[in-house]
């Protein structure tokens, strides 16, 4: 019988009074229509920053406009500190306001405000219980992708709560302007599995209840967020059945209607009706618990049905056991899909040492790890110290080579392993892609370059020119035709540089100006000069021959060597350069040492003009500059992560997730990310400020 006194929410199923003006679960207000895309997102810790009527500067009037509680007027300052900019949400229990933390160089912070007017005694209470509750769970909680909470806090009579603001739209909102193709699907369901089994992993665990896209967050790299934890709750062993029925329609398992407890196959539940969702386009609400079969466009995703329709199975215990299983079998339907069934290949016909490449399917547990709360993933699969990580330009994989003699490729969204290249007999320097994001290189102690197909792994050339180790490679950033294009810098222990063309191996020029073994190789960002630096404590700037010398026959494969007069010698530094970086904008290089120091020079004045780390006595082993130019980062044997700011020519911030000195950094193209690696066998890629 249907109890008059009571009504549910129309978006989170939560039973209230009837005298309710909002529900006491989720914040929806009763007298708002329940317009699923239109829903307030109060109740979130973090906030899509798309245009819409609410995220627009606060009116300086302090004027209200029909929620419960007062705006706070533009540029209000919150406990001396936060600055408000924009309100982003509204809804039951309060507003959500953008807010600029002057303490921390001025980044963006939401506020959570609870509201206090016109609620009645019990509605006060409601409120604030959830409030604490949420702000509570989420506390405890450290993980890549849920939100932060920073601090709580009162003024002038009101609770405040500070966390995370980070831009993004909800896949609900994105589901709204189109479908996301399959490999984005299953890189996103693979973030939500690693959410999920933190979550269930807990003790006591903690069931989310609430799976669905209008509560994944997506950034625009990518990254995904599990926002809105108003109706999670902490599993109770012995207990029968919820306190009370929570969910939304079509997504939450049977067993949240009341039937039973709900546990962690409640929230695989949700996550096979969300993964319906985005592959066919039909919302689950529509005709719930009801799920037709899935039509896949590719054979290799054999299986994929099979698993979203076990974890909708209206019977919980013939769903998956646990996220961590359901992770597994799409890690593996998503390698098969970018990759194939991939076999080993035969030996390559060109050059003088042959290889083959295969794909692992699961990497051997490596080290363990101190966690960091920016750390998105740690990649762990090298059996023996990283040397070399870099970033595929498009931004989709991660290359990593290791004293294991092996490369090895990862997903940059999940940190999923992919694939591991085999073939050279020595240990592996270094790693480089091409300029497409088509080809990878990795340099060896066994003096060859191998040229992989980064799709098949394939072996598509081996070079075998230098005397001695390889240490360094660097592919041309220029992307052209001709005799010029696809060209590669390589060098090692011989003391040389040589530049020759991918394809063909033809040496197009033969650098001998080091006295000692070159450690570090980079072209300008143009393509039309070359950086290198080494043992003998030199940065040499220097022009290799151009395509029309090339062509002429002017220099060599043999004999070839850059005069003196073409060559700018930076000498600054008192020990073994390590690494060598070109700025953006071709202006400026920078170059790790031996001597603990990170100097910076700049090409026309043809000094160094910011010199800094001697204090944080640890060699210098790694620079990169951020892709706007902004910051560099620097890694050494005191195995941390230095980030600099060099418009103020300060350290911003310190990351200490390695337990192993650091040998290698990639800065993702797009600047959000950075991946660290070293002497722990591990890489970890984190988020930058």
């Amino acid at each position: 019988m249907t109890n008059t006194a009571t009504i549910f929410c129309d978006t989170c199923g939560g039973a209230n009074r009837a005298q309710a003006a909002f529900c006491k679960f989720c914040g929806q207000s009763f007298h708002a229509p329940a317009n699923p895309s239109a829903r307030p997102v109060l109740n979130t810790f973090i906030y899509p920053t798309t245009t819409s009527a609410t995220n627009t500067p606060v009116p300086t009037n302090g004027s209200t406009s029909g929620t419960l509680t007062g705006r706070l007027s533009h540029q209000h300052t919150l406990k001396q500190r936060y600055i408000i900019l924009a309100q982003i949400g509204r809804g039951g229990f309060g507003a959500v306001y953008r807010a600029t933390d002057t303490q921390f160089g001025g980044r963006h912070v939401a506020i959570k405000e609870m509201s206090q007017n016109n609620l009645s005694t019990q509605e006060l209470l409601d409120a604030a219980t959830s409030f604490h509750r949420e702000a509570m769970m989420l506390a405890s909680l450290t993980h890549p992708n849920l939100p932060r909470i920073y601090e709580q806090f009162t003024d002038t009579g009101r609770s405040y709560l500070v966390m995370d603001f980070i831009e993004g739209e909800t896949l609900e909102e994105i589901l709204l302007q189109k479908q996301l193709p399959i490999e984005q699907v299953l890189t996103l369901a693979i973030q939500l599995c690693d959410v999920l089994d933190y979550l269930h992993t807990r003790q006591p665990a903690i069931i989310f209840r609430d799976l669905k896209p209008a509560n994944i967050m997506l950034t625009p790299s990518g990254h995904l967020y599990l926002i809105d934890f108003g109706i999670a709750r902490h599993f109770k062993p012995g207990q029968t059945k919820d306190t009370a029925a929570l969910g939304s329609t079509g997504y939450a398992a049977p067993e949240q209607y009341g039937k039973s407890q709900t546990t962690e196959r409640a929230d695989i539940y949700s996550l096979g009706a969300t993964l319906h969702q985005l592959l066919t386009g039909n919302d689950p609400s529509d005709s719930p618990f009801h799920f037709a079969p899935i039509a896949l466009p590719h054979p290799s995703l054999k299986g994929l049905d099979t698993l979203i329709m076990s974890m909708v199975n209206i019977d919980m215990s013939k769903r998956p056991a646990s996220a961590a299983q359901v992770k597994r079998e799409l890690q593996r339907l998503l390698t098969q899909y970018q990759f194939g069934q991939t076999h080993p290949l035969p030996p390559s016909t060109t050059g003088k040492k042959s290889a083959t490449a295969q794909p692992v399917a699961k990497p051997k547990p490596g080290p363990q790890i101190r966690p960091q709360a920016n750390m998105l993933y740690a990649c762990i699969g090298h059996s023996s110290r990283v040397t070399s990580v870099a970033w595929s330009p498009s931004g989709k994989w991660l290359a990593s080579a290791s004293f294991d003699k092996t490369v090895q490729l990862w997903n940059t969204v999940s940190g999923q392993h992919l694939l591991t290249y085999k073939g050279h007999l020595e240990r592996v320097n270094a790693v480089a892609w091409s300029p497409d994001s088509t080809r990878l290189a990795s340099a060896s102690d066994d003096g060859t370059v191998h040229i992989w197909d980064a799709s098949t792994g394939k072996l598509l050339y081996t070079y075998n020119e230098h005397v001695g180790q390889v240490n360094t490679i660097a592919w041309s950033p220029v992307v052209s035709t001709g005799p010029s294009s696809s060209l590669i810098a390589s060098a090692g222990t011989d003391r040389t540089v040589r530049v020759w063309n991918a394809s063909t191996g033809q040496d197009s020029s033969v650098f001998r100006n080091h006295t000692d073994a070159v450690h570090s190789i980079i072209w300008s960002p143009d393509g039309k000069r070359i950086a290198s630096g080494g043992e003998d404590k030199t940065v040499l700037l220097w022009t290799p021959a151009n395509s029309q010398q090339q062509k002429r026959g002017l220099f060599s494969r043999f004999t070839s060597t850059l005069t003196p007069s073409n060559v700018t010698r930076l000498n600054n530094h008192d020990g073994r350069v390590n690494a060598v970086t070109w700025s953006p904008d071709g202006r400026y290089i920078a170059s790790a040492g031996s001597d603990y120091r990170v100097l910076v020079y700049d090409i026309l004045l043809n000094r160094a003009v910011l010199s800094y780390g001697a204090d944080s006595k640890g060699m210098k082993t790694s620079v990169i500059w951020s892709p706007k130019g902004n910051f560099l980062a620097s890694g050494g044997n005191n195995k941390m992560v230095e980030l600099w700011n060099l418009g103020t020519r300060k350290q911003i911030f310190t990351y200490r997730g390695h337990l192993g000195y650091i040998m290698a950094l990639a800065w993702s193209p797009d600047g959000s990310r950075i991946a660290s690696a070293g002497v722990d066998r591990t890489i970890q890629v984190w988020q930058t400020l």
